[in-house]
This record gives structure tokens, C-alpha cells and sequence, in this order.
């Protein structure tokens, strides 16, 4: 679809197939659309998927200034491109960092959601990264570039789950999403977003409030995450607690057929729930 003006920034936007409500994913740190290249092909059979590279990822303005990379103005962000693009009442998926974004959005604007699914994230400030893992990334950054970011990024393939089951190819695959994604990155949102995820404002009681579907994804060896995970579907009414097996942060790219069995079977339940 191409660029969306948000503010003083341009958000790459990603659409593909049809119906109402839309589902929208939002990426996380470091991330961006290319981290649902493997499964909106899927979701796009018989729905509206719409993806976007957060501000300071992928494709979208690196803006070079660090006071403009907060959890904040991300989620001022999203309610930019809900509205732009009339998404409303839709669905929403949030990864890691973009699921503290989408806590923040639901919890501010639940009338303009249908459903919310968190995946590998975390609702207090103790789940963020380690500052002095922010510090030594960042000075690498800055001493090398982005491109030295990315070629300590690589060596986490080899540490996913189901390494030993990576082809060649598809290894390669996923170090050209790693090397695409670090290289485009503002060093400024990496050092301030990474930051800011030890620093939000908590958000469990907030989250307690929802009333609407929610289910809480995480992969069965992101072992930083499970607990958390474990403490957001307690605090949610209702919310379902899906596992998945031989996946590890990225459940999308580890194991596809079981996360694509999770957000079906979540938006058959939101397809379900009585009509407002």
C-alpha cells in the first residue's frame, strides 16, 4: 500500500485481502513487517490483514531525534492509522513491544477494538531488556552501525528452538529479514525504545478492565516471557493462554501451522461473542 503521513513521519503500510473486521499486527523491537511475511498470506484468505513498520523500523522515517521514540507517541501512532484507514471495530495483534503498544491502545480506546491478542510481551516495566544489554548494543551501533547490530543479531538464528531444523535456505531467509531490518533501523529508536520498555508506566490493572476477547500467545521456549504471559491471562477476564510449542520469541516464524491455530481459533471466539 506505501506510505501513511502520520504527524511529522511516514509509516510503510501493508495490506492484503478483504472482510471486515481487519486484523491489524504491529511489530516489535527491531522488527518489522517482514516478521509476518510467513503467515498473512494464510490470514488473508478470508480477511483484511493490515501491517506497518513502527516508527525508526523497516521502511518507515527514521527520524534521527530521540525525544520523538517513546511508547507514548508509538501508540499515538497506531491511533493514527486506525483512523486514517477507518479500521474500526477491528482486531488487533500486538508482538513484544507492540503489545505494550496495543495494551496502551485498548485500554485508551476499547470501543474501537472487536478483539486483542498479546503475543511474547509483558505488561510491567520488569519485563524489559536489561539497560546494560541496551548500553553495550547501542555503543556497537554507534562504533559500527547498524550493520554491526545486525551481525550480532544473526547468531541468535542458531539459538532459536528449532535451529537444527533450519534448512539452508531458510536460514538465509531469515538472516536477509535480521540484516533488512537492523540496517534500516534509527539507532535513536533503538536506543531509546529499548529504554522505554524498562520504563512504561505498568499496565496490569488497566488491562484487568477489558471486556472483550483476548488471548495471550507465547512461545513455549521463551522462557523470559512465559511467566509474564502467565500473569496477563490471570489479570484479563476470560483471556485464553495459547503455548506454542518449539517456539521461542517469534512463535510466526518457529512454528507457523500451531500460531496460525492459535489466532484462528481466538478469532473464531471473537466471531462468536454476541453482537454489541
Amino acid at each position: 500500500m506505501g506510505k501513511r503521513t502520520v504527524g511529522d513521519v511516514e509509516l510503510e503500510v501493508h495490506e492484503e485481502g478483504n472482510g471486515d473486521p481487519a486484523l491489524l499486527l504491529l511489530h516489535g523491537f527491531t522488527g518489522s513487517s517482514l516478521d509476518w511475511t510467513d503467515v498473512t498470506g494464510d490470514l488473508a484468505r478470508n480477511r483484511r490483514v493490515v501491517a506497518y513498520d513502527q516508527r525508526g523500523h523497516g521502511d518507515s522515517t527514521n527520524t534521527g531525534d530521540p525525544a520523538s521514540y517513546t511508547i507514548g507517541q508509538l501508540t499515538t501512532d497506531l491511533g493514527s492509522v486506525v483512523d486514517q484507514l477507518g479500521l474500526a471495530p477491528f482486531d488487533l495483534l500486538g508482538h513484544s513491544m507492540g503489545g505494550i503498544v496495543a495494551m496502551q491502545y485498548a485500554v485508551a480506546h476499547p470501543e474501537k477494538l472487536r478483539s486483542l491478542i498479546l503475543m511474547d510481551t509483558f505488561a510491567e516495566p520488569t519485563g524489559g531488556i536489561p539497560a546494560s544489554w541496551i548500553d553495550y548494543v547501542v555503543g556497537v551501533a554507534r562504533e559500527n552501525g547498524m550493520e554491526g547490530v545486525a551481525e550480532m543479531f544473526l547468531s541468535y538464528i542458531d539459538q532459536a528452538p528449532n535451529a537444527g531444523d533450519l534448512t539452508p535456505e531458510r536460514r538465509e531467509e531469515l538472516a536477509s529479514r535480521i540484516r533488512y531490518k537492523l540496517t534500516h533501523m534509527d539507532v535513536e529508536a533503538l536506543d531509546q525504545l529499548g529504554r522505554g520498555l524498562g520504563t512504561f508506566d505498568a499496565l496490569l490493572d488497566g488491562v484487568a478492565g477489558l471486556r472483550m476477547p483476548v488471548t495471550v500467545i507465547v512461545g513455549e521456549k521463551d522462557s523470559g516471557l512465559r511467566e509474564p504471559a502467565e500473569v496477563l491471562a490471570k489479570a484479563i477476564p476470560d483471556a485464553v493462554l495459547e503455548v506454542i510449542p518449539a517456539a521461542g520469541h517469534s512463535p510466526q516464524e518457529d512454528n507457523a501451522p500451531s500460531w496460525l491455530a492459535a489466532v484462528r481459533g481466538h478469532l473464531g471466539r471473537a466471531e462468536a461473542q454476541p453482537k454489541a
